[in-house]
């Protein structure tokens, strides 16, 4: 869903931009770009903490290489969150480096169209003179008639510095639930002795068609999940229903019975080739070098994910926690998939896939950030 929102002044902008980079920064620099009038992606970043001149200037350029990969922006409102304050002076917190930056972006063809801070007690723009002693009241951020227009789900935000570090466990009851469902399903699993659909348990019977089972699963209710979550938990402990999945629900499921028709044993279906034109290429979809996922369906498996995940032991948990990560790095959330992906390195440092993912959030967002509309 697209939300216009227009502001109207300087305080508008700043009420806007936690609902465009899902938190409320602290101690980051946020590029609001834009193509014409509208913007088209806000970027954050961590503010450096180095004070030298020659760091400040090497980052200051690999965030502008980053503005620049957004294809079509034409003018950039920086914004600096700091924890540092006004303390009643009117000199605003990082002028130095907002000159800086101010600088280089109009060097590399940006029109700057305003410059923002919002400290800890106050804000104000870089363009402005005189500024007033202490700032703008923070008030001003909070009353703007830009919060009527921002969905309600995006006006309580966690704060960038204080998201949680890791999911919150459940109640003790629908843990012990979870526990048990699980431990039910692996004696059953374990009982098996043969391959037809009869030595099959039938409460184990959705666990043979994969793609079916997680394209229900998004449009499960919180009744649904609460009967069904601990099976897709029991599935997603392994790594091939796990990437399934979690690619399927990032696309199609056409994309889930590529992957699901190709098992162990044939990698090359994996891939687009003249027998198979419409596959997908799975390698890239998962280095984030295909064509931009569906967000509504991403947004889904995230909520869906997020029910279920507090129910289980940590131990069980790196699985959906790395699914978590990679379908908010999905959706350009770098910071969020960040604290996922610490989570899983927290409970198992040597998870493979953990591994993979911190290689690869390494690197950036994926290519179809930068692609159109950005987050």
């Amino acid at each position: 869903m697209t939300v216009i929102v227009r502001a109207s002044g300087r305080a508008d902008i700043l009420a806007m931009v936690p609902s465009l980079v899902h938190m409320v920064p602290r101690n980051s620099l946020v590029f609001l770009a834009f193509r014409g009038k509208r913007t088209c992606g806000a970027i954050r970043f961590d503010l450096p903490a180095a004070t030298s001149q020659v760091v400040q200037k090497r980052v200051v350029t690999s965030m502008i290489g980053t503005l620049c990969k957004l294809p079509g922006v034409d003018a950039v409102v920086p914004v600096v969150y700091t924890d540092e304050a006004f303390a009643g002076s009117a000199i605003i917190p990082h002028a130095e480096f907002a000159d800086l930056l101010a600088r280089r972006l109009e060097l590399s063809g940006f029109e700057l169209r305003e410059s923002l801070c919002q400290a800890s007690d106050g804000w104000a723009s870089y363009f402005e003179s005189p500024v007033p002693k202490g700032g703008h009241p923070l008030d001003l951020i909070t009353t703007s008639d830009a919060v009527q227009h921002i969905p309600h789900d995006l006006r309580e935000l966690p704060d960038s510095n204080d998201m949680p570090r890791r999911v919150a466990d459940a109640a003790p009851k629908a843990m012990v639930r979870m526990r048990k469902r699980l431990d039910t399903y692996k004696r059953l699993i374990e009982g098996v002795s043969g391959d037809s659909d009869d030595d099959f348990p039938s409460v184990l019977w959705p666990l043979g068609d994969l793609p079916l089972l997680a394209e229900e699963a998004l449009a499960w209710d919180a009744a649904a999940i609460d009967e069904h979550g601990a099976l897709l938990a029991f599935a997603l402990q392994g790594p091939p229903a796990r990437d399934l999945m979690m690619l399927q629900w990032a696309t199609s499921i056409e994309v889930g019975e590529q992957i699901w028709n190709a098992g162990v044993a044939s990698a090359e279906a994996l891939v687009a080739s003249s027998e198979h034109p419409g596959n997908a290429d799975v390698g890239d979809l998962m280095m984030g070098i295909a064509p931009r996922p569906d967000a509504d369906r991403v947004e889904k498996g995230i909520a869906l994910l997020v029910a279920v995940v507090p129910q289980l032991a940590d131990e069980k948990r790196p699985p959906l926690l790395c699914m978590l990560a990679w379908l908010n790095w999905a959706l350009g959330l770098g910071s969020r998939a960040g604290r996922y992906l610490d989570e899983v390195i927290a409970i198992d440092p040597d998870y493979s896939m953990a591994a993979v993912l911190s290689t690869l959030f390494g690197i950036g967002l994926p290519e179809w950030a930068f692609e159109g509309r950005a987050r």
